[in-house]
Protein backbone atom coordinates (compact mmCIF):
# COMPACT_ATOMS: atom_id res chain seq x y z
CA UNK A 1 0.00 0.00 0.00
CA UNK A 2 1.64 3.36 -0.66
CA UNK A 3 1.84 6.04 1.65
CA UNK A 4 -0.78 8.60 1.42
CA UNK A 5 -2.89 6.46 -1.29
CA UNK A 6 -5.47 3.81 -0.43
CA UNK A 7 -5.57 1.34 -2.57
CA UNK A 8 -8.64 -1.66 -2.53
CA UNK A 9 -8.23 -4.83 -2.66
CA UNK A 10 -8.37 -5.72 -6.72
CA UNK A 11 -10.94 -7.76 -8.57
CA UNK A 12 -10.05 -11.11 -10.11
CA UNK A 13 -8.75 -10.29 -13.03
CA UNK A 14 -5.78 -7.92 -11.53
CA UNK A 15 -3.59 -10.24 -9.31
CA UNK A 16 -2.28 -8.80 -6.80
CA UNK A 17 1.59 -7.64 -7.70
CA UNK A 18 4.65 -7.48 -5.56
CA UNK A 19 5.44 -4.00 -6.70
CA UNK A 20 4.09 -0.61 -4.83
CA UNK A 21 5.10 1.56 -7.55
CA UNK A 22 5.57 0.41 -11.33
CA UNK A 23 8.74 3.52 -12.69
CA UNK A 24 8.49 3.24 -16.51
CA UNK A 25 11.98 4.84 -18.08
CA UNK A 26 14.65 4.53 -16.51
CA UNK A 27 16.23 8.28 -17.74
CA UNK A 28 16.95 11.68 -15.05
CA UNK A 29 12.56 11.97 -14.69
CA UNK A 30 12.06 8.40 -13.86
CA UNK A 31 15.29 7.78 -11.71
CA UNK A 32 14.63 10.40 -9.74
CA UNK A 33 11.08 9.99 -9.18
CA UNK A 34 12.17 6.48 -7.80
CA UNK A 35 14.59 8.44 -5.51
CA UNK A 36 11.55 10.56 -4.03
CA UNK A 37 9.93 7.79 -3.56
CA UNK A 38 12.34 5.84 -1.83
CA UNK A 39 12.23 9.13 0.31
CA UNK A 40 8.68 8.78 0.84
CA UNK A 41 9.18 6.21 2.16
CA UNK A 42 7.85 3.49 -0.43
CA UNK A 43 9.79 0.22 -0.67
CA UNK A 44 8.59 -1.52 -3.47
CA UNK A 45 9.23 -0.36 -6.39
CA UNK A 46 10.53 -1.49 -9.99
CA UNK A 47 11.87 0.68 -12.70
CA UNK A 48 11.70 -0.57 -16.18
CA UNK A 49 13.40 0.38 -19.30
CA UNK A 50 12.87 -0.84 -23.10
CA UNK A 51 16.66 -0.45 -23.44
CA UNK A 52 20.19 -0.96 -21.18
CA UNK A 53 21.52 1.21 -18.76
CA UNK A 54 23.16 4.59 -20.45
CA UNK A 55 21.70 3.65 -23.45
CA UNK A 56 21.66 6.79 -26.30
CA UNK A 57 18.40 6.32 -27.48
CA UNK A 58 17.04 8.68 -25.33
CA UNK A 59 17.77 12.05 -23.53
CA UNK A 60 19.21 11.67 -20.82
CA UNK A 61 22.84 10.07 -22.13
CA UNK A 62 25.72 12.27 -22.48
CA UNK A 63 28.13 13.41 -20.03
CA UNK A 64 27.36 17.00 -19.22
CA UNK A 65 24.49 19.23 -19.06
CA UNK A 66 23.91 22.92 -18.45
CA UNK A 67 22.08 24.15 -15.76
CA UNK A 68 21.04 27.86 -14.77
CA UNK A 69 18.45 30.17 -13.67
CA UNK A 70 18.66 32.48 -16.43
CA UNK A 71 15.29 31.36 -18.34
CA UNK A 72 12.68 33.33 -20.72
CA UNK A 73 10.06 32.07 -18.49
CA UNK A 74 9.31 33.24 -14.66
CA UNK A 75 8.38 29.95 -13.80
CA UNK A 76 11.28 28.03 -14.93
CA UNK A 77 13.20 31.37 -13.36
CA UNK A 78 11.28 29.92 -10.09
CA UNK A 79 11.95 26.02 -10.75
CA UNK A 80 15.51 26.34 -11.06
CA UNK A 81 15.94 27.84 -7.87
CA UNK A 82 14.36 25.57 -6.36
CA UNK A 83 16.20 22.92 -8.42
CA UNK A 84 19.67 24.99 -7.06
CA UNK A 85 18.34 25.59 -3.54
CA UNK A 86 16.97 22.08 -2.76
CA UNK A 87 16.93 18.93 -5.59
CA UNK A 88 20.69 19.24 -6.16
CA UNK A 89 22.10 19.72 -2.99
CA UNK A 90 19.54 16.98 -1.60
CA UNK A 91 20.94 14.35 -4.47
CA UNK A 92 24.60 15.62 -3.53
CA UNK A 93 24.09 14.76 -0.02
CA UNK A 94 22.21 11.67 -0.82
CA UNK A 95 24.70 10.09 -3.62
CA UNK A 96 27.52 11.81 -1.37
CA UNK A 97 29.25 13.21 -4.29
CA UNK A 98 29.52 16.44 -6.54
CA UNK A 99 27.17 16.62 -8.86
CA UNK A 100 27.88 19.80 -10.34
CA UNK A 101 30.98 21.95 -11.59
CA UNK A 102 30.29 25.41 -10.88
CA UNK A 103 31.32 28.13 -13.89
CA UNK A 104 29.82 31.55 -14.81
CA UNK A 105 26.88 31.22 -17.71
CA UNK A 106 26.57 33.75 -20.00
CA UNK A 107 23.19 34.36 -22.30
CA UNK A 108 22.94 36.62 -24.84
CA UNK A 109 20.81 37.76 -28.26
CA UNK A 110 20.13 40.91 -29.73
CA UNK A 111 17.16 42.79 -28.79
CA UNK A 112 14.00 43.22 -30.40
CA UNK A 113 13.80 39.23 -30.60
CA UNK A 114 13.42 35.77 -28.18
CA UNK A 115 16.00 37.27 -25.50
CA UNK A 116 13.88 39.77 -24.69
CA UNK A 117 11.81 37.38 -22.68
CA UNK A 118 14.94 36.67 -20.83
CA UNK A 119 16.11 39.90 -19.92
CA UNK A 120 12.11 40.89 -18.54
CA UNK A 121 12.30 37.46 -16.37
CA UNK A 122 16.01 38.42 -15.01
CA UNK A 123 13.99 41.16 -13.03
CA UNK A 124 12.29 38.94 -10.29
CA UNK A 125 16.39 37.42 -9.45
CA UNK A 126 18.66 40.58 -9.94
CA UNK A 127 21.30 39.13 -7.86
CA UNK A 128 21.51 35.99 -9.82
CA UNK A 129 21.47 37.60 -13.47
CA UNK A 130 23.53 40.71 -14.29
CA UNK A 131 23.26 42.88 -16.98
CA UNK A 132 26.20 43.29 -18.93
CA UNK A 133 27.80 45.62 -22.04
CA UNK A 134 29.11 43.65 -24.76
CA UNK A 135 32.35 45.27 -24.44
CA UNK A 136 32.36 44.13 -20.87
CA UNK A 137 31.67 40.61 -21.50
CA UNK A 138 34.10 40.26 -24.17
CA UNK A 139 36.70 41.27 -22.04
CA UNK A 140 35.30 38.66 -19.27
CA UNK A 141 34.62 36.02 -21.65
CA UNK A 142 36.90 36.61 -24.79
CA UNK A 143 36.39 33.46 -26.39
CA UNK A 144 32.91 34.06 -27.08
CA UNK A 145 31.61 36.34 -30.24
CA UNK A 146 29.31 39.37 -28.62
CA UNK A 147 27.70 41.55 -31.37
CA UNK A 148 28.20 45.25 -30.68
CA UNK A 149 24.25 45.51 -30.04
CA UNK A 150 23.55 42.22 -28.00
CA UNK A 151 21.97 42.19 -24.61
CA UNK A 152 23.80 39.82 -22.12
CA UNK A 153 23.48 38.06 -18.99
CA UNK A 154 26.09 36.85 -16.69
CA UNK A 155 24.59 33.73 -14.59
CA UNK A 156 25.71 33.96 -11.07
CA UNK A 157 24.41 30.48 -10.30
CA UNK A 158 25.03 28.44 -13.79
CA UNK A 159 26.70 25.11 -13.58
CA UNK A 160 27.90 22.36 -15.61
CA UNK A 161 25.42 19.39 -14.40
CA UNK A 162 27.86 16.00 -14.23
CA UNK A 163 24.73 14.13 -16.17
CA UNK A 164 26.57 10.55 -16.83
CA UNK A 165 27.82 10.68 -13.03
CA UNK A 166 24.52 11.54 -11.54
CA UNK A 167 23.02 9.03 -13.81
CA UNK A 168 25.03 6.06 -12.59
CA UNK A 169 25.15 7.28 -9.16
CA UNK A 170 21.10 7.28 -8.90
CA UNK A 171 21.23 3.81 -10.47
CA UNK A 172 23.59 2.56 -7.87
CA UNK A 173 21.91 4.22 -5.21
CA UNK A 174 18.50 2.94 -6.02
CA UNK A 175 19.79 -0.29 -6.21
CA UNK A 176 21.51 -0.36 -2.65
CA UNK A 177 17.92 0.93 -1.80
CA UNK A 178 16.10 -2.05 -2.81
CA UNK A 179 14.90 -0.59 -6.28
CA UNK A 180 14.78 -3.33 -8.61
CA UNK A 181 15.56 -2.59 -12.29
CA UNK A 182 13.77 -4.44 -15.57
CA UNK A 183 16.57 -3.30 -18.05
CA UNK A 184 15.64 -4.51 -21.84
CA UNK A 185 11.96 -5.09 -19.95
CA UNK A 186 9.93 -2.49 -22.69
CA UNK A 187 5.85 -2.11 -21.41
CA UNK A 188 3.64 -2.91 -24.62
CA UNK A 189 0.71 -2.00 -22.82
CA UNK A 190 -0.40 -0.15 -19.13
CA UNK A 191 -3.93 -0.68 -17.76
CA UNK A 192 -4.80 1.33 -14.38
CA UNK A 193 -7.94 1.60 -12.74
CA UNK A 194 -8.54 2.94 -8.94
CA UNK A 195 -7.48 -1.04 -7.87
CA UNK A 196 -4.19 -0.43 -9.59
CA UNK A 197 -2.30 -0.29 -12.75
CA UNK A 198 -1.10 -3.89 -14.74
CA UNK A 199 1.93 -3.46 -17.04
CA UNK A 200 2.38 -6.32 -19.57
CA UNK A 201 5.64 -6.38 -20.98
CA UNK A 202 7.41 -9.75 -23.61
CA UNK A 203 8.35 -10.99 -20.23
CA UNK A 204 5.03 -11.26 -18.42
CA UNK A 205 2.83 -8.77 -16.49
CA UNK A 206 3.46 -6.77 -13.54
CA UNK A 207 1.12 -5.71 -11.53
CA UNK A 208 1.61 -2.13 -8.65
CA UNK A 209 -0.66 -0.30 -6.81
CA UNK A 210 0.44 2.56 -8.70
CA UNK A 211 2.49 4.02 -11.49
CA UNK A 212 4.64 6.68 -13.27
CA UNK A 213 5.45 6.89 -16.80
CA UNK A 214 8.38 8.66 -17.86
CA UNK A 215 9.37 6.98 -21.07
CA UNK A 216 9.36 10.25 -23.45
CA UNK A 217 7.45 9.32 -26.39
CA UNK A 218 6.45 6.33 -25.23
CA UNK A 219 3.26 8.08 -22.98
CA UNK A 220 1.35 9.14 -26.13
CA UNK A 221 1.06 5.03 -26.78
CA UNK A 222 0.74 3.75 -22.70
CA UNK A 223 -1.20 6.65 -21.15
CA UNK A 224 -2.29 9.01 -24.18
CA UNK A 225 -4.92 10.71 -22.09
CA UNK A 226 -1.99 12.00 -19.66
CA UNK A 227 0.03 13.14 -23.37
CA UNK A 228 -0.32 16.46 -24.72
CA UNK A 229 0.60 16.05 -28.34
CA UNK A 230 4.41 14.78 -28.42
CA UNK A 231 7.29 15.15 -31.79
CA UNK A 232 10.38 13.75 -31.35
CA UNK A 233 13.62 16.51 -32.52
CA UNK A 234 16.68 14.70 -33.31
CA UNK A 235 20.04 16.68 -31.68
CA UNK A 236 23.61 16.75 -33.12
CA UNK A 237 26.46 18.02 -30.62
CA UNK A 238 29.87 18.69 -31.18
CA UNK A 239 32.80 18.83 -28.70
CA UNK A 240 35.81 21.05 -30.95
CA UNK A 241 39.25 21.28 -30.34
CA UNK A 242 39.78 25.43 -30.17
CA UNK A 243 43.14 27.24 -30.66
CA UNK A 244 43.20 28.45 -26.59
CA UNK A 245 44.98 27.32 -23.58
CA UNK A 246 43.22 24.47 -22.15
CA UNK A 247 42.81 26.32 -18.79
CA UNK A 248 40.41 29.04 -20.79
CA UNK A 249 38.51 26.48 -22.00
CA UNK A 250 37.81 24.74 -18.40
CA UNK A 251 34.98 24.97 -16.05
CA UNK A 252 35.88 28.15 -14.05
CA UNK A 253 36.96 30.27 -16.80
CA UNK A 254 35.44 29.27 -19.42
CA UNK A 255 31.40 29.67 -19.56
CA UNK A 256 28.30 27.66 -20.08
CA UNK A 257 27.00 29.74 -22.62
CA UNK A 258 23.69 30.48 -24.97
CA UNK A 259 23.35 32.70 -27.78
CA UNK A 260 19.41 33.23 -28.10
CA UNK A 261 18.35 34.78 -31.34
CA UNK A 262 14.98 34.36 -34.02
CA UNK A 263 14.73 31.33 -35.99
CA UNK A 264 14.80 27.70 -36.47
CA UNK A 265 18.75 27.47 -35.45
CA UNK A 266 18.73 30.67 -33.69
CA UNK A 267 19.47 28.94 -30.43
CA UNK A 268 22.85 27.54 -30.05
CA UNK A 269 24.64 27.00 -26.64
CA UNK A 270 27.85 25.62 -25.33
CA UNK A 271 30.08 24.30 -22.03
CA UNK A 272 33.65 23.77 -20.92
CA UNK A 273 35.93 20.88 -22.23
CA UNK A 274 35.75 18.23 -19.30
CA UNK A 275 38.21 15.86 -19.49
CA UNK A 276 40.12 16.23 -22.37
CA UNK A 277 36.87 16.06 -24.25
CA UNK A 278 36.75 19.67 -25.64
CA UNK A 279 34.22 22.50 -25.84
CA UNK A 280 30.86 21.40 -26.39
CA UNK A 281 28.18 23.26 -28.37
CA UNK A 282 24.99 22.71 -30.68
CA UNK A 283 22.34 23.99 -31.79
CA UNK A 284 18.92 23.60 -29.69
CA UNK A 285 16.74 22.31 -32.42
CA UNK A 286 13.00 22.38 -31.28
CA UNK A 287 11.52 21.67 -35.26
CA UNK A 288 11.82 19.28 -37.59
CA UNK A 289 10.32 16.22 -35.67
CA UNK A 290 10.85 12.87 -36.69
CA UNK A 291 9.10 9.78 -35.59
CA UNK A 292 10.98 7.86 -32.54
CA UNK A 293 11.80 4.77 -33.91
CA UNK A 294 14.04 6.31 -36.30
CA UNK A 295 17.46 6.00 -35.63
CA UNK A 296 19.07 9.08 -34.94
CA UNK A 297 21.03 10.83 -38.49
CA UNK A 298 24.90 11.00 -38.38
CA UNK A 299 25.92 14.50 -37.39
CA UNK A 300 27.21 16.59 -40.29
CA UNK A 301 30.14 17.75 -39.63
CA UNK A 302 30.21 21.02 -42.08
CA UNK A 303 27.24 22.13 -40.16
CA UNK A 304 28.65 22.02 -36.57
CA UNK A 305 31.89 23.43 -37.68
CA UNK A 306 30.29 26.30 -39.04
CA UNK A 307 28.14 27.02 -36.19
CA UNK A 308 30.85 26.86 -33.56
CA UNK A 309 33.14 29.30 -36.02
CA UNK A 310 30.10 31.78 -35.88
CA UNK A 311 30.31 31.92 -31.88
CA UNK A 312 33.96 31.40 -31.33
CA UNK A 313 36.32 34.13 -31.56
CA UNK A 314 39.37 31.58 -31.49
CA UNK A 315 40.29 29.35 -34.77
CA UNK A 316 38.62 26.33 -34.50
CA UNK A 317 40.51 23.43 -35.39
CA UNK A 318 38.09 20.56 -35.87
CA UNK A 319 35.87 18.49 -34.22
CA UNK A 320 37.27 16.48 -31.41
CA UNK A 321 34.04 14.21 -31.20
CA UNK A 322 29.78 14.00 -31.62
CA UNK A 323 26.76 12.92 -30.16
CA UNK A 324 23.45 12.43 -31.18
CA UNK A 325 20.11 12.50 -28.82
CA UNK A 326 16.75 13.18 -29.50
CA UNK A 327 14.24 15.49 -27.78
CA UNK A 328 10.71 14.88 -27.12
CA UNK A 329 8.75 18.51 -27.67
CA UNK A 330 5.21 19.42 -26.39
CA UNK A 331 4.42 22.30 -28.46
CA UNK A 332 5.08 25.09 -25.82
CA UNK A 333 8.09 23.04 -24.61
CA UNK A 334 6.52 23.44 -21.44
CA UNK A 335 6.47 20.58 -18.85
CA UNK A 336 3.67 18.12 -17.85
CA UNK A 337 3.42 16.18 -14.97
CA UNK A 338 -0.39 15.02 -14.38
CA UNK A 339 -2.53 12.85 -12.69
CA UNK A 340 -5.36 10.23 -14.38
CA UNK A 341 -8.53 10.95 -12.57
CA UNK A 342 -9.53 8.25 -10.45
CA UNK A 343 -6.32 5.83 -11.19
CA UNK A 344 -3.16 5.99 -9.41
CA UNK A 345 -1.07 6.44 -12.58
CA UNK A 346 0.87 9.62 -13.38
CA UNK A 347 2.42 11.00 -16.61
CA UNK A 348 5.72 12.71 -17.10
CA UNK A 349 5.61 14.55 -20.93
CA UNK A 350 8.27 15.33 -22.50
CA UNK A 351 10.74 18.17 -20.80
CA UNK A 352 11.68 19.60 -24.49
CA UNK A 353 15.07 19.18 -24.55
CA UNK A 354 15.79 21.39 -21.48
CA UNK A 355 14.44 19.24 -18.52
CA UNK A 356 17.70 17.17 -17.02
CA UNK A 357 18.53 19.94 -14.73
CA UNK A 358 14.81 20.04 -12.98
CA UNK A 359 15.59 16.43 -13.02
CA UNK A 360 15.20 16.34 -9.05
CA UNK A 361 12.31 18.98 -8.92
CA UNK A 362 10.63 17.21 -11.69
CA UNK A 363 11.26 13.43 -9.90
CA UNK A 364 9.85 14.85 -7.09
CA UNK A 365 6.53 16.69 -8.22
CA UNK A 366 6.40 13.14 -10.05
CA UNK A 367 6.30 10.90 -6.35
CA UNK A 368 3.92 13.65 -4.88
CA UNK A 369 1.55 13.77 -7.80
CA UNK A 370 1.14 8.99 -7.33
CA UNK A 371 0.89 9.31 -3.49
CA UNK A 372 -0.49 12.77 -2.26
Amino acid sequence: MLHGMAVSTPPPAWPEGPWDVLVLGAGIHGLCTAFWLVQRGVRRIAVLDRYGPGHALGSSHGGTRITRTSYHDAKFVALAQAAHRDGWPTLERALAQPLRVPTPGVFHGPPGGPFDAYLVAATQVPDVLEPLSPTAAAARFPVLRFAAGDAVLHDHSAAVVLAARTMAALRAWLAAHGVQFGWHQGVEHLEADAHGVRAATAQGCLCAAGAVVAAGPELATLAADLAPPLTVVHQQVGYFALDAAAATLEPGAFPVWAHVAPGPAGFTYGLPALEGAGAKAAVHRTTAPAQPEHASPEPDPAELLAMARARFTVPVLGLAATERCRYTMTQDQDFRVERRPGAPLVGIAACSGHGFKFGPEIGRLAAARLLD
